[in-house]
């Protein structure tokens, strides 16, 4: 589940290739952290689901899913950082 989500920079596709999967993998991860009763994975997974529902398979669709997968986990990290710094501040 996890194997589409990059851990190293270098690996990380380029940003805006695809703003409105990017976008939605952002929301996706927004709703989740106000409390969904999913696991992250799950949650991430599903929402890829409804998202693409009823849309015919396309060539690039990979790197959609990457950029969806990628933008999930950028705004979880984006959530953690903040809640870290806001901790040490205090």
């Amino acid at each position: 589940m996890l194997r589409h989500i990059t851990a190293r920079p270098e690996h990380t596709p380029p940003r805006n290739q695809h703003p409105l999967f990017e976008r939605a993998g952002i929301q996706a991860a927004q709703l989740w952290l106000q409390g969904a009763p999913l696991s992250m994975g799950e949650w991430r997974d599903l929402r890829w689901r409804n998202l693409v529902a009823g849309a015919a398979v396309l060539p690039g669709d990979e790197q959609r899913h990457d950029a969806f997968n990628q933008a999930f986990a950028d705004q979880i990290g984006r959530f953690i950082a903040l809640r870290s710094h806001a901790e040490v501040q205090s």
